[in-house]
């Protein structure tokens, strides 16, 4: 047999390739080593730039005429803050759909025979003809009979353990690996719904989606060790894990519905990613074949169409795929590392922060689900600034949970304890100060905007002193009842103008949007030591008051011409200032930051481990005067 290509691997890429091909007046030859139509280990999601692809190709009227496909919105909810709603459209598409591989595959395929394909099914190619080397290019490939066809281009499309890339001797490069596995299964009977709904704990998060014919899939995902063991221990898991989610599934409708098929174990070694080479003489691969991300972002079938188009206009226009591999690559990059970060959504360290941050904002959330179409790349939402004012404000909220139930259940002895960080002040002046740094900063005003240059200027130190006064003084009236319903009003918009970009923030220098989550922090160690508590060193507020603080002294050490000063905390080590650092300062984090907030004297700092003098230092080391203490 000759041809003009042959298509390994008949589903997606492969058939939408094929059918491109066949239009455009190629004879195309698609072989797939699996019985068609049939199942196959896949994500589901088609977003609206697959669906605007499929339309034109006519495989979506097929999918429609035979099947009730919904138009769905789509739902992520991480550790409480749900990321829903539907996506800029693409081609007149705003939703997304979930179709079983069965289903999509055998539009596919249909529509690949009637733009005239030829297909072999259930047969798989043995070998490729050629070494695939400028001095050997692929010009065909060996069936299972034995029987040779040629053919200009040999295209794998044929999956993760592509036949083509392996007679290649295609390596897998750039891998990663991601910690989950999944369960998955079918069901009928679940009430109809109108979104494709993520929900993610810390070590374990579930997919409930409709998908064709009132058919829904539920896929729970997990660490590796949710799909070892027996069957039976697999099925418990999964039953078990289904129930977890009563916020996105309710599990009493379980009781009511059938599954109706097995249970379909992906485990962990399975989603591990890479790219191997995409092209050379004679040959290209598409799809996972040539390129895999981590399921979680359900771009696979996206790629694979992408990919096709790609390959079908190039060869058929250009007569070459020179600028293939560099395209894929450019496309796929940012995507790929953020595939296996947002598979990891529930336990990564800043999780809270960055979807309260998307829950509250509704041009960030929309962006965000944009990503999911490739419209935008990730750094295009999650940039500096917005991460910024999310960390700060969830180390904010953080702190203000923190002090509130602490205040509440102090008596009226407690709440008269002097603070000795702040000797003018009892518990409850401090609490005073900072309501009124939550109320100072909600309304505009913002943080005291001298702040940054009172460590080398009497007046506006003076001015500061007048502040945090004035913020007390105002409130001696007060009880403590009427001072946290305050903070927490004013506290709420704070965080919330921080989420969203807006109020203060709008015209705020950057270092006023992290200020009083900063100053916080060192207030909560303030009332830990007053009261006698022991705190926690690791709080998001404080883990976010040392980095504020570490910058702010680096800023006063260039400023005087100081060279740099490298800290260790015995977990990670920071260079503050410019060039080189000439001296080493080492101890606990919370010892550090406590002298970087002038909560230790000058004598106290001495003592501490240093690897030289620190005396030029002591002047710069706290932006407050340090205490008169021996």
């Amino acid at each position: 047999m000759d041809v003009d290509a042959v298509v390994v691997g008949a589903r997606c890429a492969g058939a939408t390739l094929a059918t491109l091909l066949a239009r455009a007046g190629w004879r195309v030859l698609m072989v797939d080593r699996d019985p068609l139509p049939s199942d196959t280990v896949s994500t589901h999601v088609l977003f609206p730039h697959t669906l605007h692809r499929l339309d034109a190709l006519g495989a979506l009227a097929r999918l429609r005429a035979a099947h009730d496909i919904p138009a769905l919105r789509y739902s992520w909810r991480v550790l409480g803050h749900e990321v829903a709603g539907g996506f800029t459209p693409v081609g007149g598409f705003d939703r997304n759909s979930c179709v079983r591989r069965s289903v999509l595959d055998r539009a596919l395929l249909d529509t690949a025979v009637a733009a005239g394909v030829r297909v072999r099914s259930g047969r798989p190619v043995l070998d490729v003809i050629g070494t695939g080397t400028t001095a050997d290019p692929v010009r065909g490939v060996v069936l299972d009979d034995g029987g040779a066809v040629t053919a200009r281009w040999v295209f794998g499309a044929d999956g993760r353990t592509s036949t083509i890339a392996r007679r290649l001797g295609l390596r897998t490069g750039r891998r990663l690996r991601g910690e989950q596995s999944y369960l998955f299964a079918y069901w009928r009977g679940l009430p109809a719904a109108d979104a494709t709904r993520i929900d993610a704990h810390e070590s374990l998060m579930l997919m409930s989606t409709p998908c064709e014919d009132d058919v829904h899939l539920l896929c729970l995902a997990g660490g590796p060790q949710l799909t070892r063991g027996t069957p039976a221990q697999r099925e418990r898991r999964y039953a078990e894990g289904l129930r977890r989610f009563p916020a996105t599934l309710n599990p009493r409708l379980l009781e009511h519905a059938e599954r109706i098929s097995s249970l379909i174990v992906v485990p962990e070694t399975m989603l591990r990613g890479y790219f191997r080479q995409a092209t050379g003489p004679g040959w290209a691969l598409l799809g996972d074949a040539g390129h895999f991300k981590h399921p979680v972002t359900a771009q696979g079938i996206g790629d694979a169409v992408e990919h096709a188009h790609y390959v079908a206009e190039a060869v058929t226009t250009r007569g070459t795929l020179a600028e293939y591999q560099q395209w894929r690559d450019d496309r796929a990059g940012e995507h790929y590392e953020w595939s296996y970060r947002l598979a990891e959504a529930g336990a990564s360290t800043n999780a809270e922060a960055v979807y309260a941050g998307l829950a509250a904002d509704p041009a960030a959330a929309q962006q965000w689900r944009d990503i999911f179409t490739t419209r935008l790349r990730p750094s295009a939402v999650h940039t500096p600034e917005r991460m910024h004012r999310w960390l700060a404000a969830s180390a904010y909220q953080d702190g203000r949970r923190r002090v509130s139930t602490l205040i509440a259940e102090l008596d009226e002895r407690q709440l008269r304890t002097p603070v000795p960080s702040c000797p003018a002040w009892t518990v409850r002046d401090l609490l005073a100060h900072l309501v009124g740094v939550a109320a100072d900063t909600a309304s505009g005003d913002g943080f005291f905007p001298g702040a940054p240059a009172a460590w080398h200027r009497p007046d506006l130190a003076a001015a500061r002193e007048r502040w945090t006064a004035g913020q007390v003084d105002a409130r001696r009236s007060h009880d403590v009842a009427a001072l946290l319903r305050e903070w927490d009003k004013h506290g709420s918009d704070l965080e919330t103008a921080l989420r969203r970009g807006d109020g203060f923030t709008s015209n705020a220098p950057d270092w006023m949007l992290s200020a009083p989550a900063a100053d916080l922090g060192v207030h909560l160690f303030d009332l830990y030591e007053a009261l006698g508590c022991p705190g926690d060193a690791d709080a998001p507020v404080v883990r976010l008051g040392r980095r504020v603080y570490q910058q702010w002294l680096g800023q006063r050490l260039s400023a005087v011409g100081l060279p740099a000063l490298r800290l260790d905390d015995g977990r990670t080590a920071a260079v503050l200032g410019s060039g080189e650092p000439a001296i080493s300062l080492r101890g606990e984090p919370l010892e550090l930051f406590r002298t970087l907030t002038g909560r230790r004297s000058a004598a106290q700092i001495r003592a501490m481990d240093w690897d030289a003098d620190p005396s030029p230092y002591l002047d710069v080391i706290s932006p407050y005067p340090l205490r008169t203490l021996p």
